[in-house]
């Protein structure tokens, strides 16, 4: 969730689908739901032309569910009684004189220690981090191989304010053939009054992999005109003068299969893994369940 000039916006997840009771009663009743709501509207499609289509009914019969100051509440709701050190990156796993596992940052410096750990960074990032750790040769072999098989997908991602309203009968729009340019449109100023001062439009575009990767290091200054441009013939809408304009590049946006953490998981050295990469795809209820799965494994490691 980003903020800017009285905006609030949601530029990577954009909502929870909560398809289960276990996750419809952790965020209805396990943890606070005064700021929980479900983003009314529905979803349509458009295709390779622009041509835009109502939605799938089944699918836009789940809620959609959002928090009113930015759905990253969500993380600061579950992490509320943790100790959560940020701005620090654990760029090795040393042996420990004292537990474990000790955890250098990118200076060497020893930044905790820990009888067990969870990686949960994109599987790429993780490798990277296992190759500069304490591991047995033909383990971290093994652990990098299955995590190097994973692939991903990159996503650039826009964000455009306007001073005006810019109302549709959908709340996004989501390119159903993966032909256009344009992956995610979605209309932010539909979550609430909270997320645009009144009177105001902020409109959100993700763009697809191929675009994405070959935009990647374009500036924004250079490349806003052109997906202002994109967004206002799909919407058909004069959009190419924004308040402004906002970029951010998603490395590892989306994950195109994924590995078993059965053949991660690591007991005997205490290692742990959770996040897009186990479960495959990136949905923010899919690594909710990999955490529950992985907490499991972790209880059942620390009672052995």
């Amino acid at each position: 969730t980003r903020r800017r000039d009285g905006f609030v916006f949601d530029h990577g997840a954009q909502y929870l689908k909560a398809p289960t009771e276990a996750l419809l009663r952790l965020i209805q009743q396990e943890l606070p739901s005064d700021e929980l709501f479900d983003i009314a509207k529905p979803v349509w499609a458009f295709d390779a032309q622009g041509t835009i289509s109502e939605g799938d009914p089944a699918q836009n019969a789940d809620p959609k569910w959002s928090y009113r100051s930015g759905l990253n509440m969500l993380g600061k709701l579950l992490g509320a009684d943790l100790d959560i050190r940020r701005d620090v990156r654990v760029a090795a796993l040393k042996h420990s004189a004292t537990s474990r596992w000790s955890l250098a940052d990118t200076h060497g410096a020893v930044v905790g220690d820990a009888d067990l750990v969870l990686l949960s960074a994109p599987a790429p990032q993780t490798a990277e981090l296992l190759a500069a750790s304490d591991l047995p040769s033909e383990q971290r072999a093994e652990l990098s191989a299955a995590l190097h098989a994973v692939s991903y997908r990159r996503c650039l991602s826009f964000a455009f304010a306007y001073p005006r309203l810019v109302p549709r009968p959908f709340y996004a729009l989501i390119n159903a053939d993966r032909g256009h340019p344009i992956a995610w449109l979605a209309l932010e100023h539909d979550k609430g009054p909270q997320r645009c001062p009144a009177g105001h439009s902020l409109i959100i575009a993700q763009m697809a992999p191929t675009f994405s990767l070959e935009h990647w290091d374009t500036p924004i200054e250079q490349i806003a005109g052109q997906v202002t441009a994109l967004v206002g013939d799909v919407l058909a809408e004069d959009l190419d003068q924004p308040l402004w304009s906002d970029r951010q590049g998603w490395k590892f946006a989306l994950p195109d299969g994924g590995v078993s953490p059965n053949r991660l998981d690591t007991p005997d050295l205490g290692l742990f893994f959770a996040g897009d990469f186990t479960a495959g795809q990136g949905r923010v209820h899919l690594a909710i369940e990999q955490g529950w799965r992985a907490a499991g494994a972790i209880g059942a490691a620390a009672a052995g």
